[in-house]
């Protein structure tokens, strides 16, 4: 990236031979900020760059004409050019475009246009042929018929079509028998005003399409029936996302699936999805959906994921539900013909999920479960994971985050039941101490190694020293990450463990945290400790006076608002390390702006 002036910047390119600068800043050194492109910036640019092959361009606001003259001469002085790439935040003079359009038609790769203003999205639109246009972006005020003329134009190389928050087009903005045949991805936001009868068109003249977005839209889907009467019309469809389209109805989006043979992804977030009618649904083809995603469908019920499960079959390796109102109960009495391959499930926020509800989806769901996010889930405590699972626990990932029920004996049974396969745990705000956690401990001669490497128990405040100890017996051998911010320690506890790869730990906010226990702390772990944050600590100044030495290898120290460190407490600290490639953070100390700026160098 070049941020400073045009005769620094051309020196550079001078000696950079072959290697591509990806941005072009101009710099405006009166108000040293950067300046917004116009046209005799891109003749200057034009006159002093040696070689330019492909360039995207960036302008605010397209009002005049002075942008021909400066393209033209750009084209004079690099014929190499190839491909371009031109992006307009408001089109406000489209007579202006059009007579720029046809001078860069064979090389225009992109075009955008963000916003256009109604006065230029009123009368005739005729810009000539797209030779090579394969993104087309368009926003604002573009009539029906403006919009069927630039894609009518484009058809025969267009790749991907993105309209957003146009409001005047309607069914016919296509144009009429206009096919596309190399257009993979469409995606349409905020065009309320466009039927369904309109997207059937667009499906029906994209037979190569593999993505395609609707978001925010009145369609509930009926019109989707008209698919039907066509032999395999969406047979490269792959992904297909539907958001924040309240009108969607389950039978209309049935109605969708049964012409996308290939679909792989399907995300539904924020529709009034039930799920409950996919029961009547007998897909033509073997289903080979991967992901599932249904974040905040407000509607879905037990039944109705049961219902989607049951048609996607063992293809499924990605469930979202996060958000939404199940309750995870009715799995219990779910039956499926298939073992579910299941790899990544969310019910993150997913306020009504019992403790046994959890239980019966993990039971039916587990056997391949990596990932499993259950965050924000305040009626799930751990417990009913007491009971034995008809499977092997494969489990890697676990988030339980705040706010959950989750105390002494459920954390424990969760310890338990996954701690053997885990390599990351998270467990924030849980209301445990761990000192029933002995047996773990003792277990560990019988198992095999841990494999746990990100322990998170931050705002845990319970756990104090001892408790924390019968954990890391039981895991600290393979752990790297360790977050205990916000809980009841001294630090005294490392003393008797191993952590002889731990790389990451944080005590922020540890109020009883005492120099003794720092001292323990980075006595076991300090050598191989690459990020410490001591953030709002009480740690004194004369017990990190030395930490460079301890921890060679650390590369982040956080020491925000930790009020007893001076400014030659600082020195002695920054001294310490003898190297400039720590990032030592100091927000909101005791040290004022002035100490600061008054601190003498820092030796190399």
């Amino acid at each position: 990236r070049i941020i400073t002036q045009l005769i620094v910047v051309r020196d550079r390119v001078e000696r950079a031979e072959n290697r591509l600068f990806k941005r072009w800043t101009f710099f405006d050194a009166e108000k040293s900020i950067n300046k917004l492109l116009e046209p005799e910036d891109l003749c200057r640019f034009s006159a002093d760059v040696k070689t330019v092959k492909d360039l995207q361009l960036y302008v605010r606001t397209f009002q005049e004409s002075p942008w021909l003259p400066s393209i033209q001469q750009l084209r004079r002085n690099h014929p190499e050019l190839k491909h371009l790439r031109l992006r307009i935040h408001e089109v406000t003079n489209m007579e202006a475009l059009i007579d720029l359009v046809p001078a860069v038609a064979d090389i225009l790769k992109e075009l955008t246009l963000v916003v256009v203003q109604p006065s230029a999205g009123k009368g005739q639109f005729e810009l000539g042929s797209f030779p090579v246009l394969e993104t087309l972006h368009c926003g604002g005020e573009l009539s029906t018929v403006q919009t069927a003329s630039m894609l009518t134009h484009a058809r025969n190389t267009l790749k991907c079509l993105r309209l957003h928050q146009l409001q005047s087009i309607r069914e016919n903005f296509i144009g009429q028998d206009c096919s596309f045949p190399v257009l993979e991805e469409v995606e349409i936001s905020q065009c309320l005003s466009i039927t369904g009868a309109g997207v059937v068109a667009l499906l029906l003249a994209a037979a190569r399409l593999k993505k395609l977005t609707l978001s925010y839209f009145n369609i509930s889907g009926k019109e989707f029936k008209e698919l039907e009467r066509h032999a395999a019309p969406l047979r490269c469809l792959e992904v297909l996302q539907f958001n924040h389209g309240r009108r969607l109805k389950d039978l209309g989006l049935m109605l969708l699936i049964r012409c996308c043979p290939r679909l792989r992804v399907l995300n539904l977030s924020e529709t009034f999805i039930t799920g409950e009618l996919f029961s009547q649904l007998r897909l033509p083809h073997v289903s080979q959906l991967e992901e599932l995603h249904l974040k905040k469908c407000e509607k879905l019920t037990d039944t109705g994921l049961v219902e989607m499960i049951k048609v996607f079959g063992a293809s499924l390796k990605r469930i979202d539900v996060s958000q939404t109102n199940i309750n995870g109960e009715s799995f219990a009495g779910a039956d499926f013909d298939f073992v579910p391959k299941v790899e990544y499930l969310d019910v993150t926020a997913c306020r009504a999920v019992t403790d046994k509800g959890l239980f019966s989806i993990y039971t039916k769901l587990g056997h391949e479960l990596r990932i499993l996010k259950a965050c924000w889930v305040t009626r799930f405590s751990g417990d009913s994971f007491a009971q034995d699972l008809p499977f092997a626990v494969k489990l890697e990932t676990l988030e339980l985050g705040p706010f959950s029920s989750v105390k002494e004996h459920g954390a424990k049974t969760i310890f338990a039941k996954f701690g053997g396969s885990l390599k990351e745990l998270r467990m924030n705000m849980a209301i445990f101490t761990g000192r029933t956690f002995a047996d773990l401990a003792v277990a560990r001669r019988q198992q095999p190694p841990p494999v746990l490497e990100l322990l998170d128990l931050t705002v845990c405040f319970e756990i104090a020293d001892d408790g924390l100890k019968l954990i890391l017996d039981k895991y600290g051998s393979s752990l790297k990450s360790l977050k205990l911010g916000q809980t009841g320690i001294t630090g005294e506890s490392f003393q008797d463990v191993e952590l002889p790869r731990l790389e990451e730990l944080e005590l922020a906010f540890c109020s009883k945290l005492t120099n003794a226990g720092l001292q323990a702390i980075l006595n076991k772990v300090g050598k191989g400790l690459k990020k410490l944050n001591l953030r709002d600590t009480q740690v004194s100044e004369k017990m990190l006076a030395g930490i460079g030495e301890q921890c060679s290898a650390l590369k982040e120290l956080d020491l925000s608002n930790c009020k007893k460190i001076s400014v030659n407490g600082l020195k002695k600290i920054l001294y310490s390390f003898g190297r400039s490639d720590v990032l030592i953070i100091m927000a909101d100390t005791a040290m004022s702006e002035e100490e600061y700026m008054n601190m003498d160098p820092i030796p190399s």
